[in-house]
């Protein structure tokens, strides 16, 4: 397909709402999820606050609520990248521990998932901070899936991954 083809395809789908699958094609779907708030995963890049992209800062700045994982020891790093964005909008703050411990790690998830399915049963935007980009080894996808899967709606704003940034760092190009 054209890009000609996909962008307005796309442009709707995101105006309606929840996104369902039917024989390859994307399609959208009415449904509980419309009254209900939607979950953004947005990447905030490798820690310059230059590199948020103006989607990721546009959500930020429409969303009730920021979500913000914090580490075992308690860093935020996502928060302070994104800081000057958020102003005095409240915050979720999600224990995310860095731990090689499977259950622990599901628990927090789990944890993050319920937190975040409340708000927006209250009809709340809720955007989940995450460094660099929401589908390279984010926490953010883990949470993202268990909220999709009951249903919520939910978007990827894509951010600047580290490994992009170290190559223009560099003035290299990862492939030729």
């Amino acid at each position: 397909q054209s890009t000609s083809r996909i962008y307005p395809i796309y442009g709707k789908i995101r105006d309606f709402g929840t996104v369902a699958w039917s024989a390859g094609v994307v399609r959208a779907v009415k449904g509980d999820s419309m009254s209900k708030g939607t979950l953004y995963g947005v990447g905030v890049g490798p820690g310059d606050p230059e590199f948020l992209t103006a989607k990721a800062i546009r959500v930020i700045g429409e969303s009730d609520v920021i979500a913000v994982p914090q580490s075992g020891a308690g860093e935020q790093t996502a928060l302070q990248i994104a800081a000057q964005y958020i102003g005095d909008k409240p915050l979720l703050h999600c224990d995310m521990p860095m731990t090689r411990d499977k259950a622990k790690r599901d628990a927090c998830h789990d944890r993050a998932a319920d937190d975040i399915c409340a708000l927006l049963d209250e009809g709340k935007k809720v955007a989940f901070l995450t460094l660099g980009d929401p589908t390279v080894y984010s926490t953010c996808w883990y949470v993202l899936r268990r909220v999709q899967a009951r249903g919520y709606a939910t978007e990827i704003v894509p951010g600047v991954p580290s490994f992009c940034a170290a190559a223009a760092a560099l003035g290299r190009a990862l492939c030729e």
